[in-house]
């Protein structure tokens, strides 16, 4: 009896060790820790920092009146986009198509928050630049059907960006806030985003030929549309804010059912701060235009 009540002492502790960790155990197993990794928050920020460079460097085009300085931001940004989108989908997708599903979520883990405020950045400066230099040209005028072709890939390039792949992002966020996160469903979003970042730059490629064939285009006594930018800037914002809020507001909730903590509202909250700024130093610009 002595015997038999010593092993049960003995174990006791071990049995009581696998009820309190089996859930992270359980977790590890699935590859995927709860809660958000300690670099995320630091690749978020670096996020951000890189983020707000191509708004200022329009912002300082548009105050110094440098066609230079505005050309160069339109293209450098450009460049950097479709670049990003490219590499995305002809070489990460395929490194990813490799990996179990425990390796895509690592790389999603530190994918999304690097890319949160840079590629947003990129594409709404990339833009806003496109029709100041377009106007600065005198050839941003609707009866040149290049000019037209240009707006409508733009407005397609946006859509997907601020309706599927920014949302996207959000909800991977999410579930990696989550105390068990589903690396099934992170890894189907991150998956997802891959493969429109192919098709956003074939699109791109297409706005590429289309701009080569604008840069021909005779000047047009067209005036200098500050309205054009103007609504351009606030449909771009008020998709972002949209959708943004939309998600936020399903995450609020919950963080009230005690499925999230504090710290995930307080990124998702960082993450529509900063957005904000980027467009509040886009919207700048019209101030010195």
């Amino acid at each position: 009896m002595a015997e038999m009540a010593k092993r049960e002492k003995q174990s006791m502790p071990a049995s009581a060790a696998t009820n309190v960790t089996g859930g992270a155990a359980s977790t590890k197993a699935n590859g995927v820790a709860g809660g958000f990794p300690p670099y995320a928050h630091r690749l978020l920020l670096q996020s951000f920092l890189l983020g707000l460079i191509p708004p200022i460097a329009l912002l300082a085009a548009i105050i110094l009146k440098n066609l230079v300085l505005l050309t160069y931001t339109h293209v450098m940004s450009a460049v950097m986009w479709t670049g990003f989108d490219l590499f995305m989908a002809l070489i990460l997708g395929r490194v990813l198509r490799s990996l179990d599903t425990a390796g895509r979520v690592e790389i999603a883990k530190r994918l999304t928050p690097s890319t949160f405020f840079i590629l947003p950045s990129l594409a709404a400066t990339t833009i806003t630049a496109g029709i100041y230099l377009a106007m600065s040209l005198g050839i941003f005028n609707f009866a040149y059907y290049w000019i037209v072709a240009a707006l409508v890939i733009v407005a397609i390039l946006a859509v997907q960006g601020f309706v599927i792949l920014m949302p996207n992002s959000m909800k991977i966020f999410i579930e990696l806030a989550k105390p068990k996160p589903e690396r099934e469903k992170i890894a189907k979003l991150n998956g997802i985003n891959i493969r429109l970042a192919g098709v956003q730059g074939a699109f791109q490629i297409l706005i590429i030929f289309i701009m080569v064939n604008i840069s021909n285009l005779p000047n047009s006594t067209a005036q200098f549309n500050l309205p054009a930018i103007m609504y351009s800037l606030i449909a771009f914002a008020a998709l972002f804010m949209g959708v943004y809020l939309f998600i936020y507001r399903g995450a609020l909730s919950s963080y009230r059912n005690g499925e999230l903590d504090k710290r995930a509202i307080d990124t998702l909250r960082f993450g529509l701060y900063g957005h904000i700024v980027i467009f509040l130093i886009l919207g700048s610009t019209l101030a010195f235009a």
